[in-house]
């Protein structure tokens, strides 16, 4: 059955069996109803042209300002869980530009963080969910040219780290209109965690708790920034790693056909356009969605983006 078969048969509202990915659902994907559609566009992006961006931009900077008809030109938006009245006006306002556009709220899975929003506030009040190893809670380091932070790790087999997770994506996908939430760190840390025995728990764990999320919101998108594959997500998210990108985006036999799955780079500045377009055309050969921007706060387009989709259509099976 071609993929978009397996989407038009199903229109399931509870998890796939075990061994299955669950299905994205056509509602999400209407392609009479998107400024792009045609049938014989990609048969594997749904209508849409396969692009998305990083939008996590602070409308209350200055500097980050006036970017919304940029994103709405973007069939697919990653962007911040924040729900002070300046970031949704933000929301809405791209919503207006581009009413069939899919917001993807972030969600940060492993780490502590500091980044407001209803889901991340959730995660902060939890008080014993943090790995520990000899008696520390060992931390992930985070550097830039001015500073260097510490983040501890949660540990997924605790049942207080898993009641919080699953609360804090409930809330956060209230919270708006989101079509589906993006899992930051969707990960155990292998430099980290070395004992193997409890790797897998760990990982076992964070696979549990996916599929109970996958279970709570059957037709939400939901995509991990990960290396790995996990049941319940409808893809990952390969963060300029283009040498994995075959790799982490061939169709496994449990994954089932439903899959959207994304690759992003960072240009090293906005004339890095010919790297960008050897890696665009690497990501549809890999039937990826292609995201491209010099920082996570910075939306544009660029030329090279539709010279590549002009020649590159494949009719409709």
């Amino acid at each position: 059955m071609t993929r978009r078969g397996f989407l038009a048969a199903s229109s399931a509202t509870l998890m796939m069996p075990m061994g299955m990915a669950a299905p994205i659902p056509d509602i999400l994907f209407p392609a009479s109803n998107q400024p792009y559609a045609d049938s014989s566009l990609i048969d594997w992006s749904y209508g849409m042209r396969p692009l998305f961006c990083i939008a996590y931009i602070d409308p209350g900077i200055k500097s980050q300002q006036g970017q919304e008809e940029q994103v709405a030109k973007y069939p697919i938006a990653l962007v911040p869980q924040d729900d002070r009245a300046h970031f949704r006006w933000w929301r809405e306002r791209v919503r207006r530009l581009n009413p069939n556009i899919k917001m993807l709220a972030y969600q940060m899975v492993i780490e502590e963080t500091t980044v407001p929003g209803p889901g991340h506030d959730v995660m902060r009040s939890a008080e014993n969910s943090w790995f520990h190893r000899g008696g520390i809670s060992p931390t992930v380091t985070y550097r830039t040219s001015t500073s260097a932070k510490r983040k501890r790790i949660f540990d997924p087999r605790l049942d207080e780290w898993q009641e919080k997770f699953l609360s804090a994506c409930d809330k956060t996908l209230r919270s708006d209109d989101y079509a589906g939430i993006f899992l930051d760190q969707c990960t155990i840390y292998r430099s980290i965690i070395r004992n193997p025995i409890v790797y897998r728990e760990m990982t076992d764990a964070l696979q549990q708790t996916l599929l109970a999320l996958r279970e709570r919101h059957p037709s939400k998108i939901i995509i991990g920034n990960s290396r790995d594959s996990w049941l319940g997500l409808n893809g990952e998210m390969n963060e300029s790693r283009p040498k994995d990108l075959k790799k982490e985006t061939r169709i496994l036999p449990d994954r089932g056909s439903s899959r959207l799955e994304l690759f992003h780079y960072y240009m090293q500045n906005h004339h890095d356009t010919e790297a960008a377009r050897k890696l665009f055309l690497l990501a549809l050969k890999n039937k990826a969605f292609f995201g491209v921007n010099v920082n996570a706060q910075t939306v544009r387009e660029y030329k090279f983006i539709d010279e590549v989709l002009d020649d590159y259509i494949i009719k409709a099976s």
